[in-house]
């Protein structure tokens, strides 16, 4: 209590300044709409600037919520969008739920894209429903396939692999063809056995094919940049620049095909009849 009056008394000169000052503000707001108004505005504008910063660092944190939304709402219209499609009655009966797929969405926890066998590992597992041989693909196009599961994680052998061999279709002249990682570079592979008779211009779309077994048709794998002739009677190649990019995945979608049960039985009694 000493200190507090001793520091008034020290200090009372400016105590009485500022306490003036005040009053004087308080009064000409009153006394004044345009300087009461000024005054107010001032106060919003501050105050809203602090909750527009304070969303904009909320909305940061929120982006991997934000995303893991996004990417299961896109896995659902995407199971929509695979439905059967009656070329009788030339119309999607989505109510019926004749889908051929289901989409899974993971996310990558670890990728390589500079070795010669490059994998990918994701946040999904056995327990999401995630198997051997699923095909894997980005909102950009294909990634690869589903090699190794555990119980919450799986790795995928990416289109950058020395043995990764991809069924394609040339989509301007449905021809089919073969995809092949032989560049050593991420953004680009290689189709292989094109038709002589077909010339490919840069780019040309290649698309999956039915044969592939493994991927869906149709999903876009890339487009050309450069064709290779060969000579006379011999198979054509091209390079082509990956839908994908390998060095910037981050979320991924695993295709279960529904009927994949059915079409292992068959091929398996091919394999017996052999």
């Amino acid at each position: 209590m000493y200190n507090l009056r001793r520091f008034i008394l020290k200090h009372h000169f400016v105590i009485l300044f500022i306490l003036l000052e005040v009053i004087s503000v308080l009064l000409l707001a009153r006394s004044q709409n345009f300087h009461r108004n000024r005054m107010v505005n001032s106060t919003n504008d501050a105050v809203g600037k602090i909750y527009e910063w304070s969303s904009e660092v909320g909305n940061y944190f929120r982006l991997n919520s934000a995303n893991k939304q996004l990417a299961e709402e896109n896995a659902m219209l995407r199971k929509q969008l695979s439905i059967v499609y009656d070329t009788a009655a030339h119309i999607y009966d989505i109510d019926r739920g004749d889908t051929l797929y289901e989409y899974i969405p993971a996310q990558v926890v670890n990728n390589s894209t500079n070795q010669t066998n490059n994998y990918i590992i994701i946040n999904k597992g056995a327990v999401d429903g995630i198997k051997r041989d699923m095909s894997v693909i980005s909102s950009d196009g294909i990634v690869g396939v589903v090699t190794d599961v555990s119980r919450h994680y799986a790795s995928i052998m990416s289109l950058l692999h020395s043995k990764s061999v991809v069924g394609v279709r040339i989509k301007e002249s449905q021809e089919l063809a073969s995809l092949k990682w032989e560049t050593n570079n991420y953004r680009y592979g290689m189709v292989e056995d094109i038709p002589t008779h077909i010339i490919l211009k840069q780019g040309d779309t290649i698309l999956t094919s039915s044969h592939s077994y493994i991927f869906p048709e149709d999903l876009m794998v890339g487009t050309v940049e450069e064709f290779y002739p060969t000579a006379i009677d011999a198979l054509n190649k091209a390079k082509i620049r990956f839908a994908t990019d390998f060095a910037t995945l981050r979320h991924v979608y695993v295709i279960k095909d529904l009927y994949k049960p059915e079409i292992d039985s068959l091929k398996a009694k091919f394999k017996k009849d052999e």
